[in-house]
Formats: C-alpha cells, structure tokens, sequence
C-alpha cells in the first residue's frame, strides 16, 4: 500500500483540491494512514505526472487557482488493480508496549500519566471517527456520494472506530489495574 492508493481511493468518491484531500488525513484516513500536508501534495503531483489523477485550475479571486483532482481513467485501472490485490496485515509499532516493558524503572505515576493521555488521545479520535461517520452517511443519503461505496465507507470507518474504542477499553482497565496495585 502506498500514499498514492490511499489518494487515489479517497478521489473514487468525488474529486477534491489538494487541501480537502490532506484534510482527510487529519480525519477518517487518518485512522490508518499518516500524511502531512506537504506528503499529499508531492504525491499529487506524482500522480498526475504519471497521468493517474488530473485537475482543473479553478481561479480564486486575490489567491493562487485552486485545483480540483480526479481520477484519470489510468488511474482508475490502477486504483481496481491495487484493491483487487489481496492484504496483508501491518505490523505494529507501539512506543507504550514498548515503555511498559520499562516501566518498573520509573515511578508508576509516570505510566498513569502517559495512558490518561493516551486514553483521552484516542476517546477524541472516537468521537471525531462517529462525526464523520455520521456526515459521511448524510452525504450518501443525499446522493452526493455513489450509493454503492456507502457500506465500504460504514466498514471501514467502523473499523477505525473500533480501533480507537479497543485503546480507550484497554487504557481504562490498565488504569484500574495500576491503580489497585500497591506498587
């Protein structure tokens, strides 16, 4: 999987400019794909070097025309080949796991600390996950999305909801259990 799939899955919905798109990496593709601004806009580029995506230049009064990307017919074919490819499972790379290991070396108020704000972390990235899903909904029930790609969105989006509602369930019974410790 590479930024440029995950660009060009989000622009199977509907074309976007570059900002909406890197704004989404902030919101529901966040959940599983990391992306600053400045990475989305490169691979954009990338993307329509390689005839992938296109745009059209909408011209913006006192600002640089705003350009809106879509889906090039190549880009579709390579956007069916890449979904149709299977998955494979993501290692995990979780710094906490890795602390807790250690964390007989420091005060346990130090790990407390860390999972109360890992656990309010992931409880706003719950709830942000719900909102969206629910505008995501609206979108589809108003027709301004295709109809069929409703349930992958539902899946999907439920798969980052559950995500975020596993870490705050985790955090909330490591927290009872260090706090009942007499540690």
């Amino acid at each position: 999987m590479s930024l440029g799939h995950i660009i060009l899955s989000v622009l199977s919905l509907c074309p976007q400019s570059g900002y909406d798109l890197a704004k989404k990496f902030d919101g529901t593709v966040g959940c599983y794909w990391k992306a600053s601004q400045q990475q989305v806009y490169k691979e954009l580029a990338k993307l329509e070097e390689r005839g992938a995506v296109s745009y059209e230049a909408i011209p913006q009064e006192g600002r640089l025309d705003k350009k809106v990307y879509c889906l090039t017919q190549q880009g579709t074919e390579e956007l069916i080949k890449w979904v149709m490819e299977p998955s494979e499972p993501t290692v995990i790379r979780e710094s906490l796991a890795g602390k807790l290991k250690a964390a007989h070396l420091v005060p346990k108020a130090v790990m407390i600390k860390d999972i109360e704000r890992r656990r309010q972390i992931h409880q706003t990235n719950l709830e942000h996950l719900k909102a969206e899903l629910a505008a995501y909904e609206q979108m589809y029930d108003q027709g301004l999305l295709p109809p069929k790609g409703k349930i992958y969105c539902q899946i999907g989006i439920g798969r980052g909801i559950r995500y975020e509602k596993d870490w705050v369930a985790w955090c909330d019974e490591s927290l009872a259990l260090l706090l009942a410790s007499s540690d």
